[in-house]
């Protein structure tokens, strides 16, 4: 898990930097630039990134350790041994396994609320952005509509059409892992960063471990359509986030 945190890190840090960046260079002409879309876009998607690494750091270093599970299991998992096949394990090797099982299920919940978290960042803010880039009478209002529709006229007004394979991508990988690690919809290949990858219906995809395939492919390809759409509105004075919330 060590090189993911430094991916995940190194990621957090350059949204971060980004969010600072665009309050900067808002923040003159806009005194509630902290519910600023461009500036709460850099700054949530940080945070979602900052709750990825740290949920792998606790694993690493409690999850994976005996020194953890010792004054907790009793405590918290005891429950469990009641169910346990003794005809088969002893408690200590029960225990054991499923210690496994719960640090495994844990990794698996924080990629499908990584996924969801990431899907619905970028989708809010092309709904937003929408107006201000394609339709200037609209401004303040979301866009309803097919968000594919949406996002493939930004990509072609921004010049960003070879990336409309990595915004499918990102679909079809949320909408497996919301089914189970099953792809429900009818046959795809899409391609992203100079590699295809195809989807069966009713089948599982091969396209390798989610969470490096979201923090090494999907991500950055997500974070450079985002700049582009963030930089090619700074001349707006502001543009609140109809999403954001007071604190």
């Amino acid at each position: 898990m060590g090189d993911r945190i430094f991916d995940l890190h190194t990621l957090e840090i350059k949204l971060f930097n980004k969010a600072a960046e665009t309050a900067m260079n808002i923040s003159n002409n806009n005194f509630d630039w902290k519910r600023d879309i461009r500036y709460t876009t850099y700054n949530t998607l940080s945070s979602v990134i900052r709750f990825a690494k740290l949920s792998l750091i606790f694993r690493d270093q409690y999850l994976e350790k005996d020194g953890w599970w010792k004054p907790n299991y009793d405590i918290y998992f005891s429950y469990l041994d009641q169910y346990d096949d003794s005809n088969v394990y002893d408690k200590a090797t029960m225990r054991f396994l499923r210690r496994q099982t719960i640090s495994n299920d844990f990794i698996k919940t924080m990629i499908v609320g990584l996924y969801a978290s990431s899907f619905s960042i970028l989708e809010s803010r092309v709904r937003v952005f929408y107006n201000y880039l394609l339709n200037p009478s609209e401004k303040g209002a979301i866009k309803e509509g097919n968000f594919s529709k949406l996002i493939e006229r930004i990509l072609d007004f921004l010049n960003l059409n070879s990336k409309s394979g990595c915004i499918e991508l990102f679909r079809n990988a949320r909408n497996t892992i919301h089914n189970n690690g099953v792809y429900t919809q009818d046959d795809d290949t899409v391609d992203c960063g100079g590699k295809s990858y195809k989807f069966e219906k009713g089948n599982p995809p091969n396209y390798g471990d989610s969470l490096d395939l979201l923090i090494l492919t999907i991500l950055p390809e997500v974070v450079e359509i985002l700049d582009k759409m963030i930089s090619s509105l700074l001349v707006e004075k502001i543009i609140l986030d109809p999403f954001a919330k007071e604190n």
